[in-house]
C-alpha cells in the first residue's frame, strides 16, 4: 500500500493555543555537579532551560531540573533533549528525549489534561505522577524502574511517534518495584512488521492506518505483561535513596553555594573550598560544584581550622573556606580529636590522621 505520512494524529501532549513557556518560567537548574552544559556551553545553577536545549553531563557530574512542578535529575554521562515543554494555564505537558545515560524522575501529580513522557531511542514511558528511572545505554537497550506509582511503557516505533497517547491507552502498567528491558533488536522486529502490515493493506487516510497498526500489531508495541520483571532490593536501595533525595535546595543554600562559586573563581585556591550548611556540606573547586555530602555532626574546631568528614571524604579546612587537605576513604560522618589525632570512625574500626596533614597515623 501506499506509505501515509502522519500529520493529523494529534500528540498525548497538546490542543491548540498553548503556550510555549519561554526563559526560565518554566524550566530551569536547580543544582548540579561537575561538568554539565547546555547546547555544548556551560552552565550554572539557576539558568534557564528552554524547549529544545540539549543538557549533557561529564562523568562523576549530574543535573537536576526542575520543570514546572516535576523534578528530574541527569545523571553522570547523560545527553537528553528537552523536546517539549509546554504550559497552558495550570496544566504542564513535558516530552524528554533520553539519548544516552539515566534520569531520575519525580513528576507532580498530574491530571488528565497533562503529560510527562521520557523517550529514549527505543522505548516511551508515560507517568501520571510517580518516581522511576530511565536508562539508555550504548546499544539502544531502555530499562525502566518504578519506585512509586506505575509507568505506561511501549516499544519506540517511529512511525507512530504522533500517536503516543494511543499506543499508551494500550499498554499495561509497570507497577511499584517492577522493572520492564526493552532492546534494539525488539524493536527492529517490531517495526518491520508494522511495516509489513501498512504495506499490505490499503488505508483511506492517517488516522485509519494508525487504527490498522494498533489492531494488528498492538501487542507487539507496548510491554508485554511477560516483560514485566520484579527488581531485587539490592537493584532498588541505590536509586530509590537517591530519588528521595531529589529536592529543590533551600533559597538560602543556593545563594550561599552561589557566593562561594564567585569567591572561588576570583580568588581560587589550589586546594578549593567547602561551604558547611546545616544540613549539607558542599566541595567546590575550580568554579563549580565538585561534591556534597551531608553533615552527620557538626565539625570539630581546632584553632583556626574545621575539620568534618562525611561519607566519602574527610575535609580539613581554614575556617574562612579554603580546603587545607581532603582525604577519600568511607566514613560514618563521626569524628574527634584524640592526643593530637584525628579520630575518623568508619566500618569496624577508627582511622587516626595527622592534624595538619592527614596522613594515616
Amino acid at each position: 500500500m501506499k506509505r501515509i505520512t502522519l500529520v493529523l494524529i494529534v500528540p498525548m501532549v497538546l490542543g491548540l493555543g498553548c503556550i510555549r513557556e519561554k526563559g526560565g518560567d518554566l524550566s530551569k537548574i536547580i543544582f548540579m555537579i561537575g561538568e554539565v552544559t547546555k547546547n555544548n556551553a556551560a552552565v550554572q545553577i539557576g539558568d534557564p532551560v528552554h524547549e529544545r536545549d540539549v543538557i549533557r553531563t561529564g562523568a562523576d557530574s549530574f543535573c537536576d531540573i526542575k520543570i514546572g512542578e516535576s523534578l528530574i535529575r541527569v545523571k553522570q554521562n547523560t545527553r537528553v533533549l528537552m523536546s517539549s515543554l509546554v504550559r497552558k494555564g495550570a496544566a504542564e505537558n513535558i516530552s524528554i528525549d533520553l539519548g544516552v545515560g539515566k534520569l531520575l524522575c519525580k513528576p507532580k501529580k498530574l491530571l488528565k489534561s497533562e503529560s510527562f513522557l521520557i523517550k529514549t531511542p527505543t522505548a516511551i514511558a508515560g507517568v501520571r505522577g510517580t518516581q522511576f528511572t530511565v536508562e539508555a545505554d550504548a546499544n539502544s537497550t531502555s530499562r525502566i524502574k518504578v519506585f512509586e506509582g506505575h509507568v505506561k511503557v511501549a516499544k519506540r516505533i517511529r512511525y507512530l511517534d504522533p500517536s503516543i497517547s494511543e499506543v499508551l491507552k494500550m499498554a499495561p502498567e509497570v507497577n511499584k518495584d517492577e522493572k520492564v528491558i526493552i532492546t534494539k533488536p525488539e524493536v527492529e522486529k517490531t517495526e518491520k512488521l508494522v511495516d509489513w502490515i501498512l504495506d499490505s493493506e490499503p488505508a483511506k487516510s492517517d488516522e485509519a492506518a494508525v487504527r490498522l497498526v494498533l489492531k494488528r500489531a498492538g501487542g507487539d508495541i507496548v510491554a508485554g505483561k511477560e516483560d514485566i520483571k520484579k527488581f531485587s532490593v539490592a537493584d532498588y536501595a541505590k536509586d530509590n535513596r537517591e530519588i528521595i533525595a531529589v529536592k529543590e535546595k533551600p533559597v538560602e543554600v543556593i545563594r550561599q553555594i552561589k557566593k562561594v562559586i564567585k569567591i572561588e573563581k576570583e580568588a581560587p585556591k589550589p586546594q578549593g573550598r567547602i561551604l558547611i550548611t546545616r544540613y549539607e556540606v558542599f566541595f567546590i573547586k575550580n568554579g563549580k560544584v565538585e561534591w556534597e555530602g551531608k553533615v552527620v555532626e557538626d565539625p570539630v574546631k581546632s584553632n583556626d581550622r574545621l575539620y568534618i568528614a562525611s561519607g566519602d571524604y574527610v575535609f580539613c579546612a581554614s575556617v574562612d573556606g579554603p580546603v587545607l587537605w581532603r582525604k577519600k576513604f568511607e566514613n560514618e560522618g563521626r569524628i574527634r580529636i584524640v592526643e593530637n589525632k584525628l579520630v575518623v570512625e568508619t566500618k569496624g574500626e577508627e582511622i587516626r590522621l595527622d592534624l595538619n596533614t592527614g596522613d594515616r597515623r
